[in-house]
Protein backbone atom coordinates (compact mmCIF):
# COMPACT_ATOMS: atom_id res chain seq x y z
CA UNK A 1 0.00 0.00 0.00
CA UNK A 2 2.95 2.41 1.15
CA UNK A 3 4.29 2.19 -3.20
CA UNK A 4 0.63 2.71 -4.26
CA UNK A 5 -0.18 5.05 -2.19
CA UNK A 6 3.77 7.03 -3.52
CA UNK A 7 1.83 5.99 -6.79
CA UNK A 8 -0.68 8.34 -6.40
CA UNK A 9 0.92 10.69 -5.48
CA UNK A 10 2.79 11.17 -8.16
CA UNK A 11 -0.57 11.60 -10.34
CA UNK A 12 0.13 15.65 -9.50
CA UNK A 13 3.28 15.92 -10.61
CA UNK A 14 4.34 17.10 -14.21
CA UNK A 15 7.75 14.77 -15.03
CA UNK A 16 5.54 11.49 -13.62
CA UNK A 17 4.66 10.32 -17.38
CA UNK A 18 8.66 10.60 -17.79
CA UNK A 19 9.35 8.44 -14.99
CA UNK A 20 6.68 6.01 -16.05
CA UNK A 21 4.60 6.41 -12.63
CA UNK A 22 7.22 4.68 -10.83
CA UNK A 23 8.11 6.11 -7.67
CA UNK A 24 11.82 6.31 -6.16
CA UNK A 25 11.30 3.92 -3.25
CA UNK A 26 13.72 1.50 -2.04
CA UNK A 27 10.87 -1.07 -2.01
CA UNK A 28 10.30 -0.66 -5.61
CA UNK A 29 12.93 -3.29 -6.91
CA UNK A 30 12.24 -3.92 -10.29
CA UNK A 31 9.88 -2.26 -13.06
CA UNK A 32 8.58 -2.06 -16.67
CA UNK A 33 7.94 0.92 -18.98
CA UNK A 34 4.16 1.67 -18.93
CA UNK A 35 2.35 -0.74 -21.44
CA UNK A 36 -0.16 1.04 -22.94
CA UNK A 37 -3.32 -1.17 -24.09
CA UNK A 38 -2.91 -4.57 -26.15
CA UNK A 39 0.95 -4.20 -25.43
CA UNK A 40 2.66 -6.32 -23.28
CA UNK A 41 5.98 -6.11 -21.46
CA UNK A 42 8.47 -8.75 -20.04
CA UNK A 43 10.54 -8.26 -17.22
CA UNK A 44 13.63 -10.95 -15.99
CA UNK A 45 14.67 -11.23 -12.78
CA UNK A 46 16.55 -13.45 -10.27
CA UNK A 47 13.51 -14.43 -7.74
CA UNK A 48 14.90 -13.84 -4.20
CA UNK A 49 16.65 -16.82 -2.49
CA UNK A 50 14.54 -16.24 0.82
CA UNK A 51 11.39 -17.75 1.17
CA UNK A 52 8.13 -15.28 1.94
CA UNK A 53 5.82 -13.87 0.19
CA UNK A 54 6.80 -10.65 -2.22
CA UNK A 55 3.98 -8.12 -3.47
CA UNK A 56 4.31 -6.53 -6.80
CA UNK A 57 1.52 -4.31 -8.27
CA UNK A 58 0.89 -1.61 -11.07
CA UNK A 59 2.13 2.16 -9.71
CA UNK A 60 -0.25 3.69 -12.64
CA UNK A 61 -1.71 6.29 -10.18
CA UNK A 62 -4.86 4.19 -8.91
CA UNK A 63 -4.15 0.87 -10.45
CA UNK A 64 -2.48 -0.77 -7.49
CA UNK A 65 -5.77 -1.04 -6.05
CA UNK A 66 -6.87 -3.61 -8.53
CA UNK A 67 -3.53 -4.42 -9.96
CA UNK A 68 -1.74 -6.67 -7.52
CA UNK A 69 -0.27 -9.63 -6.60
CA UNK A 70 2.39 -12.00 -4.91
CA UNK A 71 5.05 -13.92 -5.86
CA UNK A 72 5.40 -17.07 -3.56
CA UNK A 73 8.95 -18.32 -2.90
CA UNK A 74 9.11 -21.38 -1.08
Amino acid sequence: DEVGALADQMATKANSLSQGYIPASKKVLYATPLVQPRQKAELRFVAPTEPGRYPYLCTFPGHWRMMRGVLVVE
